[in-house]
């Protein structure tokens, strides 16, 4: 990865976690809903489920607008877009 960044392309992402798929089977988990719907609560259990249970586990936020999220993001895409200009500007 860039040595400016500590951030993995999607890329090298993937090739990390098909490298640690070889020797388990993998599932994923894609969660949408509108907002207030419990999202990042549902998130944050499952988190907690499988770390308990020892389990590997990577969360993924894809949501730019939501500034406190109760789990920790591997990846978070508030790392790279900022949601503020946008709501200013649309509403």
């Amino acid at each position: 990865h860039s040595p400016k960044s500590h951030f993995f392309s999607l890329g090298e992402l993937f090739v990390l976690i098909l490298n640690e798929a070889s020797t388990m089977a993998m599932f994923g988990q894609v969660v949408i809903g509108p907002p207030g719907s419990g999202k990042s609560t549902y998130c944050a259990g499952i988190y907690q489920f499988l770390t308990e249970a020892q389990r590997p586990v990577a969360m993924i936020n894809l949501d730019p607008a939501n500034e406190r999220l109760p789990y920790p993001a591997d990846i978070d895409i508030m790392k790279l877009v900022n949601a503020s200009p946008v709501a200013d500007e649309f509403g």
